[in-house]
Order: structure tokens, then C-alpha cells, then sequence
């Protein structure tokens, strides 16, 4: 936050309330420097700890504009939130944030699963029909680490917006 002086005399009380009403202006702007900046170091964030597969997902990592006044760090990847959370038996427990509600680890257990010798493998099928098997994926928690170099970042950045 910035200081207005003032002195006694009338014009430069006059021109203290100028410059607060100046600063009260600008305050929208500096707000939404501060979402973008905060978001753009949660793209990074993300980016930089989401695992590398085929490069989808990290592509798809970016800041959006929502209602013309929120910012968001979106993941657009269809599978985005398996990465996350992590799937499976091997994902279960793995993440280090809380859950959302509702979540939970789809071990896919089959009738035919329960016929192989390690029930705790997680069958499905891919896109070409053929039964694979998984243990699943250890949460990666990409997104937790971008919100948490957000809230790392929060009083630096606003101190810059906010103070110039």
C-alpha cells in the first residue's frame, strides 16, 4: 500500500485526496495484474512438475479467463485429473493435499480380474478393445504444487503491484 502525505495547507490536502482517489481508480487494474501475474507463476509451476508422457497434457496447462474477471490454471487434458490424483491401487493415498470431495480410486475389479493370480492389479481396456493391466499411477499433484507456488508468491507480488 502506498503513502499519501499531506500537509496542512488546504492544496496540499487537496492534492493528497487526488492522489488517493487516484490510487482508488487504479486499484481494479492492479488487481487484475495480480491475478494474471499469480496465475502465470501457477502455469509454470504446473508445467514444470506434470510428468512427461507424450507432452498432451503439459501443452494444455494454461491460465483462462472466466467471466471476464477470473483468473484460472486450467489443465484441458481429458485425463488431466488422473495424473493428479493418481489412479489405481498403486495411486491410492499417494497424494499429498486433500482430496476433492467425491473422488475416489477406481480399482476397476473385474469379474476376470478376480480370475487372475494378483487380484490387486486394476484391468481395463484401451481404446482398441485389447484387457490391459495396471496397478495404477502415483498422484503427481501438479496442480496442488502450482497452487502452492501461488500462495508462496501471493504477498511478493501484490507488494509489487500494490506499492508502485
Amino acid at each position: 500500500m502506498r503513502t499519501v502525505k499531506a500537509g496542512l495547507s488546504r492544496s496540499s490536502v487537496q492534492s493528497a485526496i487526488r492522489e488517493a482517489e487516484a490510487y482508488r481508480a487504479s486499484l481494479p487494474g492492479r488487481l487484475e495484474e495480480l491475478l494474471r501475474r499469480l496465475s502465470e507463476i501457477g502455469v509454470a509451476a504446473a508445467a514444470t512438475v506434470v510428468p512427461e508422457d507424450t507432452g498432451e497434457l503439459a501443452a494444455s496447462i494454461d491460465l483462462e479467463r472466466r467471466d471476464g474477471r477470473d483468473y484460472a490454471v486450467i489443465a484441458a487434458c481429458g485425463y488431466a485429473a488422473f495424473v493428479e490424483f493418481g489412479t489405481g491401487v498403486v495411486g491410492q493415498g499417494t497424494y499429498p493435499g486433500d482430496l476433492p470431495a467425491g473422488w475416489g480410486y477406481d480399482e476397476r475389479r473385474t469379474p476376470e480380474a478376480h480370475d487372475r493370480a494378483d487380484p490387486t492389479y486394476w484391468y481395463y481396456y484401451d481404446r482398441d478393445g485389447v484387457l490391459r493391466k495396471t496397478r495404477g499411477q502415483r498422484a503427481s499433484g501438479f496442480m496442488l504444487a502450482a497452487s502452492e507456488d501461488m500462495r508462496r508468491s501471493v504477498l511478493k507480488v501484490a507488494r509489487e503491484v500494490f506499492s508502485r
